[in-house]
């Protein structure tokens, strides 16, 4: 398993600081990017099926909200970075309701963090060290693993 060291944890809260200072107007953006890069996972969302243009995709109000929800779930993880023993206890209902309400397949996480990551570097730039994107590969790597483990313990009969 990957371990976080303190470096690491620095590298993802000074990206975050940053970042989380519009966390609905960098969620929208992730969301948009995935959709962009991804089309396939709009499936997973009814309300956004109409939706086809960028421009729609700026315009809309549940685009934004749930870019926002991303973003707040994913500062719950980066508050419980020296108390991971707190992180299931953050994952388990994300992973509960993605899995068995809205049907999403683990895989789609992978997805979504490499947009996020993506997103990162073309807004941060030189900022967004190799360094710094190993860190956030790290987390996002004890994430999925939390998540991956999630979905096989708890397989449909």
């Amino acid at each position: 398993m990957v371990n976080l060291t303190q470096e690491d944890k620095q590298n993802i809260r000074t990206i975050w600081a940053v970042v989380f200072q519009e966390p609905e107007e960098n969620g929208k953006a992730v969301v948009i990017r995935l959709f962009q890069d991804h089309p396939e996972t709009k499936k997973y969302f009814n309300n956004f099926q109409d939706i086809n243009t960028k421009e729609e995709m700026e315009q809309n109000v549940r685009i934004r909200l749930h870019g926002k929800r991303v973003m707040g779930a994913l500062n719950q993880v980066i508050e419980s970075l020296d108390n991971w023993e707190a992180v299931p206890g953050i994952l388990t209902p994300l992973a509960t309701r993605h899995k068995n309400v809205h049907q999403v397949g683990v895989h789609n996480f992978k997805l979504l963090f490499e947009v996020i990551l993506n997103v990162f570097q073309e807004a941060l730039g030189p900022a967004f060290t190799p360094q710094v994107c190993e860190s956030w590969r790290k987390v996002f790597e004890l994430i999925f693993s939390f998540l991956e483990a999630f979905y096989k313990k708890n397989v449909d009969p």
